[in-house]
């Protein structure tokens, strides 16, 4: 952790955004010194200027400005946080990016609709996918399906491929920053590999314990839902699951990812409760696994 912990909550005047504002406060309180950056990116200034009534960009920018220092203002007399303000002009990730490597932010968190429904849509990809594709430090997405209050378990899905074990670290991290437990999701797909996914569950729980946090696993051998995905987070749900943590791939992904989607971005888009999304760093994948 850093002498200043820095969240940045990018806000786009919307129910998901501003309940996301109101939710990093658990990480906020969770650290010695957080300070809060929010800012918002006028993308579509049409969109922009009608929520705002304004006749031209000057006249827009000033507006938006305004807004965003209220927000502020009043968050940091509710919470006693610092709280800094930014506006910006150009594609919503492509800023959150810039920003969070500007302010060297420690935390990303932002408020998502969910699934693109329209092809067009998912070609694109939504704002939260590929924000947490480009930006260094994890992204906290939150639909505000389920809002939380604290975090006491935190969900780790395992898939069956080397690079998911990765974010076994960062899960440690946040685990002993909440005092929370981690519970491991695996599930089988291929009768033929059900071994080798049990002893990937088997190594995962004894590297988490070992480091001193409690762990717990589930290995769903008989799915009632199809897919991977409806399962885990169903099973977060029903063992009352605080947040999920998923590893994102490294830049923004193969062309087909955008139109047909992976099981990581299904997770984003589908989740009731918050998503944590780490970006895999090969360097530390490979010393975070010299110990097994």
């Amino acid at each position: 952790m850093s002498d200043s912990f820095k969240i940045l909550v990018p806000i786009g005047f919307s129910e998901q955004s501003l309940n996301a504002l109101n939710q990093a406060l658990i990480f906020a309180k969770a650290s010695e010194n957080a300070q809060f950056t929010i800012l918002s990116v006028i993308e579509d200034s049409r969109a922009f200027s009608k929520l705002f009534n304004s006749k031209s960009s000057d006249d827009l920018r000033q507006k938006v400005n305004k807004e965003v220092k209220k927000i502020s203002e009043e968050f940091a007399k509710k919470t006693g946080f610092t709280v800094n303000t930014m506006v910006a002009e150009g594609v919503v990730y492509e800023e959150i990016a810039r920003v969070s490597a500007l302010i060297d932010a420690d935390l990303v968190i932002m408020g998502t609709n969910g699934k693109p429904q329209n092809l067009r849509k998912r070609f694109i990809g939504s704002n939260a996918y590929r924000t947490a594709s480009l930006v260094k430090p994890p992204v906290v997405t939150i639909k505000g399906v389920r809002n939380i209050d604290k975090i006491e378990t935190i969900i780790f899905p395992l898939l069956m491929d080397r690079h998911s074990k990765e974010k076994v670290g960062p899960a440690l991290t946040y685990a002993r920053i909440f005092g929370a437990k981690i519970l491991v999701i695996a599930v089988k797909e291929d009768e033929s590999k059900l071994n080798l996914l049990r002893g990937h569950v088997h190594q995962v729980e004894k590297f988490i314990t070992d480091h001193g946090v409690v762990c717990e696993t589930k290995l769903i051998e008989n799915p009632k839902r199809k897919g991977v995905v409806k399962n885990i987070l169903n099973h977060a749900y029903e063992a009352g699951g605080d947040i999920v943590i998923i590893t994102e791939e490294d830049g923004q992904g193969e062309f087909a990812d955008f139109i047909l989607g992976n099981e990581l971005q299904a997770v984003i888009y589908h989740s009731e409760i918050p998503v944590m999304s780490i970006t895999p760093r090969a360097v530390k994948y490979d010393s975070m696994w010299d110990s097994f």
